[in-house]
């Protein structure tokens, strides 16, 4: 059906994406458990400025997770030997990660399909970080639990 050489790349992908959803998952928990904790507050400057703080911790830690997956992504190239060197694997993985995709820098032929199977994973990750980010907003908004 497939050939050797394209089911490889499938497998990899595969393991790529199911890495970086658990290193998501362990984040959003993180995010959630955190968000649970909250108690209903009365709203005042202060509690504003908590609330800019919470908000500023949520988007770090899922840049944090983001960049830990574009990391997993150019080790992997890296290991593949499908790049010279970390930066320019770091640089193709950030970008068909994010989907910007340049152009400048394109993998072997042999590793294309795993940069479509990047972007899809960098695509649903970033869908999944809007969604929590959303929820932390509403949870600030009506302080606490929704």
């Amino acid at each position: 059906m497939f050939s050797a050489e394209i089911t490889n790349q499938l497998v990899i992908a595969s393991g790529l994406i199911a890495a970086t959803f658990l290193v998501h998952a362990i984040f959003v928990a993180l995010i959630s458990a955190f968000l649970r904790g909250r108690q209903p507050t009365t709203r005042g400057i202060r509690d504003l400025f908590r609330d800019v703080i919470i908000m500023v911790a949520i988007s770090v830690l899922l840049l944090i997770a983001h960049f830990s997956s574009i990391w997993m992504w150019a080790i992997c190239y890296l290991h593949l030997g499908a790049f010279i060197d970390l930066e320019t694997a770091l640089y193709f993985s950030a970008a068909s990660y994010t989907t910007l995709g340049y152009g400048d820098v394109l993998p072997p032929q042999e590793w294309r399909i795993l940069a479509g199977a990047m972007a899809a994973n960098g695509l649903l990750l970033f869908g999944l970080s809007a969604a929590i980010l959303v929820d932390a907003s509403v949870r600030i908004r009506l302080g606490g639990d929704s």
